[in-house]
């Protein structure tokens, strides 16, 4: 299934929400509640990178144009350190709210901002809210997207037909049970209680991990810098880390690097 040598792949990814979460998709302006994002941007996001360095482990950054823009240089600096830049939205948007001309001009503005920083187009796509609207799928393929990160029908990467287009987009799937924030979010308005234990979280995540590598399979992890770039948390992403090193053949990627592997894969035949 994997190339020769690796028995699983490994993705983690981190939603770079920043303010954008609160302002585009809580709608929340209050400086309390956009200090959270900040956390994010000055806590969250420095702990990570100086993690992702430590173990010479590449991820994956989905970030909302507007974030990019608010956060410029914590965003070079990711993609200077060899992550990926992926799309967000712009101000993490709910797309099923939109009408076309609407989200045409959001993954615009989001190809735009990521573009000015990076000097390339995204190639992945994780849709804000967890939401599509009946275009958001045809509209990837128009722009150019290799794959998309939204779904939750398989745990395995898959070529995602696109109706009308005949194309296809790499779907790499996200699982809620290995995405931190219903594990660790809270919020009073709208209601999100999480605040799990690390040590429950990591119970799951590595039992999956386990699973996952006697399988041969793909194991991707969802984070954001807000919710999981607290020094608790980060010492059990480390713990995993060290969990999942401890076996032969584990491939860290990034997703566009596992998206152009499956491509090529299927292309293959």
């Amino acid at each position: 299934m994997w190339k020769q040598g690796i028995t699983c792949a490994v993705t983690l990814s981190f939603d770079f929400d920043g303010e954008a979460l609160w302002l585009g998709g809580f709608k929340l302006d209050h400086p309390l509640f956009l200090s959270r994002g900040e956390f994010g941007a000055r806590v969250g996001m420095p702990r990570i990178l100086r993690l992702l360095d430590k173990y010479a482990i590449k991820a994956t950054f989905f970030v909302p144009g507007y974030t990019v823009e608010s956060h410029t240089d914590l965003v070079a600096t990711a993609h200077e350190r060899g992550h990926e830049i992926a799309h967000h939205g712009y101000l993490h948007e709910n797309p099923q709210r939109m009408e076309l001309e609407e989200e045409k001009e959001v993954i615009e503005k989001g190809i735009a901002a990521i573009q000015r920083v990076t000097g390339e187009a995204p190639r992945g796509y994780r849709v804000p809210a967890g939401l599509f609207s009946p275009r958001t799928l045809q509209l990837l393929v128009d722009y150019g997207f290799l794959y998309d990160s939204s779904f939750m029908n398989s745990d395995m990467p898959y070529m995602l037909k696109v109706e009308g287009k005949g194309r296809e987009l790499v779907e790499l799937p996200f699982q809620w049970e290995l995405d931190d924030f219903p594990h660790f979010f809270f919020n009073i308005r709208p209601q999100y209680v999480g605040l799990s234990a690390p040590s429950k979280v990591y119970e799951i995540w590595a039992e999956e991990f386990d699973a996952c590598y006697e399988e041969g399979g793909y194991f991707g992890v969802v984070m954001h810098p807000q919710v999981i770039g607290h020094r608790h948390r980060i010492r059990m992403v480390e713990k995993l880390i060290n969990h999942m090193l401890g076996r032969p053949g584990v491939w860290f990627a990034r997703l566009g690097d596992v998206a152009s592997y499956w491509q090529e894969r299927q292309d293959k035949g």
